[in-house]
């Protein structure tokens, strides 16, 4: 009864919630994902109520202890997969203390509701969320604004925000080259500037906002070297997770406002460079321990890839636009731009800009024990020489940074995109040797930032929708979500301060959710991954079914 009363409250507000809807007529996917969010929180009510009766004879409840994932990075790659079942230390209430055969019935669907807990509380918020989203962007319930072109404005709130970054200065014991707080630390600055960029208009940063990108590019073929280049890491299990962190949300958000996958760009990008790391360094990965079978397989790859993107158009085609599902996952429709009538253009746009850098992020990556002995030899020299190096490495590094500054960065966007792809790898070496230059700049690092760089894929997806308002389907973000009218500022911060507070939430409750479908037990996965296609196929039918516009 609790349940069906639920699950009607539910229908009712999805149903409210639709009939807002300002941009067409909704999907049969939107539908199901309504009615499948309505089952998940009538679920979750039951489940609340099955976990009091257990706290009422055991004084022990289920917490909700989310914790975020976040991207490898070099201390966590190649570390050994547990070789316990998560679900072992899973939380012990009365329904759960006794066997489950000398269970009753109703004890046993009690106990599975309570080991559910967890996995339901945060379908529940990824409910809410995703409602708060689509109220916020496909409804007129909140008006939209203009954005304000203003460099001063720009400029000066960033430079609070870096005066605020100084005040969080912390110390780590570790001084290796890029710590995984130094590359939170470069994610976080570099995502700031990114999203003020677009709330701000302030186009004439588009350049460095490139080279933000490619360095998250960079990170992807750097990180993901250093993890498989271990071999302890080519299981199911952490290619599943992976690829989960990295689209779970970006699903739900294409479904909920019937996008394309393609309008979050990055997250395309991530994942397609992933698999191609992975692709890789899986292939004859008993050679990858000697850097010579290393160092071939990176020189086939950048040959490959100037063979992909530069060589005749029909290989790009042929790879991205014949295979069935992948044209439909990357095509784009943009209805800002009718005149790009070719659906790959997008994809190969913004792929194409950085297609190298991942590569370079692999050079890196196999270098990287060669440069972190020189640290350390520079840092156990006498001050006297230590110093003069260090000179002379910041004086060739500043000519440089100048040629290139003065050739190349200050091109105006077209020009600058032809040569970006051939260029980025500059300046983030540049940057990479000043923040690593001395012992002092690697043990610390401002935590303001590292926080912010835990977050960059919420904060990404969600700035469309939440901190500012698209078109429409296929949207870009050409305006300003506005809950005080005529108020700019106050907008600002009550705006920025929920985006930010719903990116931490939704990354938590995916390390959540990626932990519940995504064992260590692959039976165990089968039969969740099986259950849930089962689910969706419900809905989907359930859905054709019910063809009211809700």
């Amino acid at each position: 009864l609790v349940w069906l009363l639920a699950l009607a409250a539910a229908l009712l507000a999805c149903c409210a919630l639709g009939s807002l809807h300002a941009y067409g007529k909704h999907s049969q996917a939107q539908i199901a994902c309504a009615i499948a969010f309505a089952h998940l929180l009538a679920t979750w009510v039951v489940a609340e109520v099955a976990n009091r009766c257990a706290v009422g004879r055991s004084n022990k409840t289920v917490e909700y202890e989310a914790t975020a994932q976040n991207d490898p990075v070099p201390e966590t790659i190649g570390a050994e997969e547990a070789s316990k079942d998560p679900e072992a230390n899973a939380p012990q209430t009365a329904a759960t203390k006794m066997p489950r055969e000398e269970l009753s019935l109703g004890d046993k669907l009690q106990a599975g509701l309570v080991d559910a807990l967890q996995p339901l509380r945060a379908c529940a918020e990824l409910a809410a969320i995703m409602a708060l989203m689509y109220l916020c962007d496909r409804t007129d319930v909140f008006s939209s604004a203009k954005k304000v072109y203003n460099p001063i404005q720009f400029w000066s709130v960033w430079g609070l925000i870096c005066l605020a970054a100084l005040f969080t200065v912390r110390k780590i014991q570790d001084t290796k080259p890029l710590s995984r707080e130094q590359t939170d630390e470069w994610k976080g600055w570099m995502q700031i500037m990114f999203l003020m960029y677009h709330y701000f208009e302030e186009k004439e940063v588009y350049n460095a906002i490139r080279v933000y990108i490619a360095a998250y590019v960079w990170m992807t073929g750097y990180g993901n070297f250093f993890l498989y280049r271990r071999g302890k890491s080519f299981t199911v299990r952490r290619t599943a997770q992976m690829l989960f962190r990295l689209n779970f949300m970006g699903f739900f958000v294409c479904i909920v406002l019937s996008n394309e996958y393609m309008l979050y760009y990055i997250c395309a990008m991530h994942t397609l460079f992933t698999v191609f790391v992975l692709g890789i360094m899986y292939a004859r990965h008993s050679i990858n321990t000697h850097n010579k079978a290393l160092w071939a397989k990176i020189a086939v790859t950048f040959l490959g890839t100037a063979l992909l993107y530069d060589g005749p158009a029909f290989i790009f085609r042929a790879v991205f636009g014949t295979v069935p599902g992948v044209r439909q996952l990357f095509a784009f429709h943009d209805p800002l731009h009718p005149e790009f009538t070719d659906e790959l253009h997008e994809f190969h746009f913004r792929s194409g800009l950085d297609r190298f850098i991942w590569i370079i992020g692999m050079v890196f990556a196999l270098c990287f024990p060669e440069i972190e002995a020189g640290f350390a030899r520079l840092q156990e020299m006498a001050w006297q020489n230590r110093v003069a190096i260090q000179a002379l490495l910041s004086a060739v590094a500043l000519v440089l940074g100048g040629v290139w500054w003065y050739y190349v960065f200050t091109l105006d966007k077209y020009s600058y995109n032809k040569v970006h792809p051939f260029t980025s790898f500059i300046p983030l070496a540049i940057y990479l040797l000043f923040r690593n230059l001395t012992d002092w700049l690697r043990t610390r690092y401002l935590y303001l930032f590292a926080y912010m760089g835990k977050y960059t894929l919420e904060t990404y997806i969600f700035q469309f929708h939440i901190w500012m308002k698209t078109t429409g389907i296929n949207g870009s973000p050409k305006h300003l979500l506005e809950i005080v009218p005529g108020n700019y500022w106050l907008n600002f911060v009550i705006l920025s301060a929920a985006y930010v507070f719903l990116s931490v939430r939704f990354s938590n409750l995916t390390g959540v959710l990626r932990d519940a479908v995504i064992p260590e037990s692959l039976w165990t996965m089968g039969k969740i991954w099986a259950g849930l296609a089962a689910f969706s196929s419900m809905s989907m039918l359930l859905a054709f079914i019910w063809s009211a516009d809700f």
